[in-house]
């Protein structure tokens, strides 16, 4: 276990709020802590946006067809539901579809969707920017194209009308999700139209924004997911947030979100059938159904049938998506590990070719979970047929790993002339890569980075002796339960000097392997441990209670509550053992 304080750290704990947010990179830290409206960008700032405003509004004057195009990700769902939402409380009547894709993982204007030949004008929320030569053909045809979007240009598209926040200069903040850019659209239909309508989806933009990873560093992002938050109204997100009561524990703040609603979302619109995915949208979109619904059995209650909201229904077809995914998952982790477990250990990515062993819906939060258990960058690669070059090619998913020192990996892949990326700079999709081009790829990417070092090396905010650990410590770092977020991550504390008997340690848990110890009233955690934890292989091997143990620790504060009993707790991450002594002799490990 290696650990260093982040880079300009003073290790002062006299505040450490603002310690560990400047560790974070946020200078102004009481600001961030105090957003209000006087952070928030004009819309007017977004390039086209005044020529989308006219566009849209020549149709809806003459009541043409609109079709609205629902990405296969929260922030496709959430970003459409928003632009099918307010068309309807525009006009309730008005001749607005919506288009689901076909297949999992699919994007934009992929082929496996149709747009009605008497469709005049197409919406693509968060997606369509790089789909130039879908845009030409469906404008030769007489539809128009407004795209709202986030993602990066990587080729011109004439043959649309694009409002994108990475291609106006006047836009700064670009850390905006794709349903960010459809409410800056919807400011401006409100001013338009004289209406107030856009801040009614502000709870939706808060979950598109959380679920598609932006980093919430951005003042403007933090803000609008601030109040988003504070008022959720959509009957669908309300039903999630239900549904995940037990997780969340009251607690609706961005890391619960990030970690309990966006999860099941995921899993339903990666594994879920398409029917299950329509509700779903239905759901976002506030139809009003009823279900019948046999409840199971319980010990004190025989099945009864009953009358389940569409919302209800919703969220919980998501929770069993999770589950059949969590399975698929860790059956293809399994899988792929054995493969990558032969290759050279010496490649500085993770190239596999998964087409027999993962579910395309998968590629993606299969390559996080490669990435981590190996510490380098993955691309998980799946083969299907090009129907433009009649040839059979590979396309996929890549992730980097946290804390990389490749700031972009898309940049990288890029670089190699052999893979097309698309999408986040760290998270994106891999497009199109000829199947005999892949061993040309890795060697590629293994040149690049040749002197690239992924250092496994902890980064933490405070090195502190065992003693110096407080509960009036702990209590301040806990305030970051609210705070944390995607770039603000918990705070992280490598403490030192800890020197124990046996006997002060407490092992328990269904498989026995949960950790726990007191020191100064503060309890000291780990979970999951097994064989090759030092700690764990001390307490296994000690023969006598007086046995003692010193060392150090990599952890994470928090409160723990349990029965209305609330505990100053460090949640450990890892562990490195300086020394043992036993009754009989010293051992150095």
């Amino acid at each position: 276990m290696k650990y260093k304080l982040y880079e300009n750290s003073d290790n002062n704990t006299s505040n450490v709020l603002e310690e560990v947010l400047r560790n974070r990179g946020i200078d102004d830290y009481e600001k961030y802590l105090n957003l209000d409206e006087d952070v928030l960008i004009p819309y007017e700032n977004l390039d086209n946006m005044n020529k989308a405003l006219e566009l849209f509004m020549k149709h809806f004057n003459n009541k043409n067809k609109i079709e609205i195009l629902v990405d296969s990700d929260p922030d496709g769902f959430c970003s459409a539901a928003m632009m099918y939402s307010y068309i309807k409380k525009m006009n309730a009547d008005y001749p607005v579809n919506y288009i689901l894709h076909a297949r999992a993982k699919a994007h934009g204007l992929d082929d496996d969707i149709v747009i009605s030949d008497d469709t005049k004008l197409l919406i693509i929320p968060d997606a369509g920017t790089n789909d130039t030569e879908q845009c030409r053909e469906l404008s030769e045809k007489g539809i128009d194209i407004l795209i709202l979007d986030h993602h990066e240009s990587e080729e011109k598209n004439p043959y649309a009308l694009i409002v994108n926040n990475q291609m106006s200069n006047n836009y700064s903040n670009k850390d905006f999700c794709g349903a960010g850019v459809v409410y800056k659209f919807l400011q401006a239909l409100d001013a338009e139209t004289w209406n107030e309508f856009a801040d009614d989806y502000l709870d939706l933009c808060a979950l598109a924004n959380i679920s598609d990873v932006m980093d919430m560093r951005s003042f403007e992002t933090r803000y609008i997911t601030n109040l988003g938050l504070l008022n959720i109204t959509n009957k669908c997100f309300q039903a999630l947030i239900k549904a995940q009561d037990y997780s969340i524990n009251g607690k609706v703040n961005i890391h619960n979100i990030q970690w309990y609603i966006t999860p099941i979302l995921n899993g339903m619109i990666r594994i879920g059938s398409s029917d299950e995915k329509e509700l779903l949208f239905r759901a976002f979109i506030e139809k009003d159904e009823f279900f019948e619904y046999k409840k199971r059995a319980t010990k004190n209650k025989p099945t009864e049938t009953i009358q389940e909201s569409i919302y209800d229904r919703a969220a919980r077809l998501c929770k069993n998506a999770k589950s059949r995914q969590d399975k698929m998952k860790e059956k293809g982790v399994k899988a792929i590990s054995e493969v990558v477990d032969n290759l050279p250990i010496d490649d500085k990515v993770i190239m596999v070719d998964v087409s027999d062993l993962l579910d395309s819906g998968l590629t993606g939060v299969v390559a996080i979970k490669i990435a981590e258990q190996y510490n380098k960058p993955c691309i998980l690669l799946k083969k299907h047929f090009d129907k433009k070059t009649k040839t059979t090619v590979f396309g996929g998913s890549a992730r980097n790993i946290d804390n990389s020192p490749i700031d972009s990996f898309k940049d990288i892949v890029n670089s190699t002339g052999f893979i097309n990326g698309e999408g986040h700079a760290n998270a994106f999709g891999i497009v199109d890569l000829p199947v005999d081009d892949k061993e040309k790829a890795i060697n590629m990417m293994n040149s690049i980075l040749r002197n690239t070092e992924y250092d496994s090396t902890y980064r933490v905010d405070f090195i502190l002796d065992i003693n110096h650990v407080t509960i009036p410590l702990i209590i301040k770092l806990s305030q970051f339960e609210d705070i944390i977020c995607q770039g603000i991550d918990e705070p992280m504390l490598a403490i030192e000097n800890i020197s124990l008997t046996r006997d002060c340690f407490e092992v328990f848990g269904k498989n026995e392997d949960t950790i726990s110890f007191m020191v100064n009233d503060i309890k000291y955690i780990q979970f999951k441990c097994k064989e090759g934890n030092q700690l764990y292989d001390f307490l296994q091997n000690a023969w006598d209670d007086n046995d003692s143990i010193t060392f150090n620790i990599v952890g994470k504060p928090s409160i723990n509550e349990y029965n209305g009993i609330r505990t100053p707790q460090i949640i450990i991450e890892d562990v490195a053992v300086i020394s043992t002594n036993s009754n009989d002799e010293d051992d150095d490990w």
